[in-house]
């Protein structure tokens, strides 16, 4: 049974230190060992359903780099992403929630009416923002962002009112998918997802003479409609066999209030963590060329998304396939090594120019679009090699339910991340340099204090209940 640390950060019950997630002790368990392979196995499903998401930006560039005067609309392009994304974090740790607690009926049927209220909610406040004066606030006003190029992501905003939902009620699902090993499923709604965002992009973009914006967002709605629909079906029979009328619960009752407790401190830690894209365009909106600089560092951003893609998954990896020391100690060598092979590859391909060809030949960019997102591209080769190293530490704090220390790791980061952010516009720093070494910095720092948490809580052991 997974166990609940409690509130403290850090708390003192010397049995910790033995313990996995399910109770067992190191050393006594019988279970098989866990093999790379077997990891491998579990995994890749997961990262190629990333790595077609990841898909989703390159293509969305293309079109609107291939359009008539695509520079505002290259800058809008992140800056309504940036919003919409952030809009959308109550929902994006549904996944780690109900792959963590989805263990019978009455936590199913508890789960389910918790993500129905939060779906409303996010829905809600989206369209609030993106239909009212409220954006000018947050787009002009708090991000810095030009008059010409906020009109333009606004479009983009409106149209994504019901993307928030449809991404909660998907990755709600696909925790449970991972939860009982069904991992392909995920990887096939992903593949329909990007076909439909293809499909709709390039026939928009062939038939009418809509703005890029529209076409791009438009594109992304198709996708994520039809990803939502397919996990749906796909889920109905696990969903049924696993928690079907006259299931018998045999875990403790799971409450509303801790369920609340579990997922919020996750919630509180994805919304600030996903202040860094809202954040980094505002800084790139006060270097010497903005629209230059939020224009290259979006089209760089699309292409680094898919080499951070291939770590994204490994939380619930390691949620799911931690029972022991041994398995511990083979998760963190398969993520470390995801890592690095993604920042080598960063650096191999910014070094020999490679990547220069994929912003001009995959995304269309133009020259000084194209020279801007090279420098931000290769500045940030470290940031996947981070991004595993973190998502590490996260599964295993969030297998521990210790989700409170996450929340204290990410405001250690974005504090960072806003002082190098000052730092830089204050030195005039250009738009590679200012976006990589704030997201790097920030990224670091997370890591550092999400490691001590975890040593700490080896060291003096947690307090421990049932949940």
């Amino acid at each position: 049974m997974l166990s609940l640390g409690v509130q403290p950060l850090w708390s003192t019950d010397c049995s910790f230190d033995c313990a996995s997630p399910d109770g067992t002790l190191y050393g006594l368990e019988d279970s098989p060992q866990l093999t790379s392979w077997t990891i491998f196995r579990f995994y890749s499903p997961l990262a190629v359903s990333w790595l077609f998401m990841g898909l989703e930006g390159p293509i969305c560039e293309g079109v609107i780099n291939r359009m008539a005067h695509p520079e505002i609309s290259a800058a809008a392009w992140p800056v309504m992403m940036s919003i919409a994304i952030w809009l959308e974090s109550p929902v994006i740790d549904l996944l780690s929630t109900s792959t963590t607690l989805a263990k019978d009926r009455q936590r199913y049927v508890t789960l389910s009416r918790f993500v129905w209220y939060l779906l409303l909610w996010v829905t809600v406040i989206h369209a609030v923002i993106a239909f009212s004066p409220l954006y000018t606030v947050m787009a002009e006003g708090m991000m810095g962002v030009e008059h010409s190029v906020a009109t333009t992501a606004r479009v983009g905003l409106m149209i994504l009112t019901p993307w928030s939902a449809l991404i909660g009620w998907r990755r709600y699902l696909q925790g449970i998918l991972i939860r009982h090993g069904q991992t392909r499923s995920i990887s096939v709604g992903t593949t329909a997802r990007v076909l439909a965002l293809l499909i709709t992009s390039i026939t928009l973009y062939q038939t009418t003479h809509l703005p890029s914006m529209v076409i791009a967002s438009t594109a992304i709605m198709a996708g994520v409609t039809l990803e939502a629909s397919v996990v749906h079906w796909l889920s109905r029979d696990v969903i049924a066999r696993h928690f079907g009328a006259g299931r018998v619960s045999t875990e403790e009752p799971l409450s509303m209030k801790k369920l609340v407790s579990f997922h919020f401190p996750l919630t509180a830690t994805t919304m600030v963590n996903l202040l860094v894209m809202p954040l980094v365009s505002a800084g790139l909106a006060r270097t010497p060329n903005p629209v230059l600089a939020l224009a290259g560092c979006g089209v760089a951003g699309a292409i680094i998304f898919l080499h951070r893609a291939v770590t994204f998954c490994l939380p619930e990896v390691v949620i799911t396939l931690y029972k022991n020391a041994q398995s511990l100690k083979m998760l963190r060598t398969f993520s470390l090594g995801v890592g690095a092979a993604s920042s080598l590859f960063i650096l191999i391909s910014g070094l020999t120019g490679m990547d220069r060809f994929l912003f001009s030949w995959l995304i269309d960019a133009k020259p000084a679009i194209a020279e801007v997102a090279h420098w931000c591209y290769l500045l940030s080769a470290a940031v996947p090699f981070v991004d595993a190293a973190q998502a590490y530490v996260r599964g295993v704090l969030t297998a521990h339910h210790l989700t409170v220390s996450r929340l204290v790791a990410v405001v250690a980061a974005i504090s960072v991340l806003i002082g190098v952010l000052a730092i830089g516009v204050g030195l005039h720093w250009s738009g590679p340099v200012l976006a990589a070494a704030s997201v790097t910095s920030g990224l670091l720092a997370e890591l550092a204090v999400l490691a001590m948490a975890w040593a700490r809580a080896k060291s003096h052991g947690t307090a421990m209940v049932t949940i």
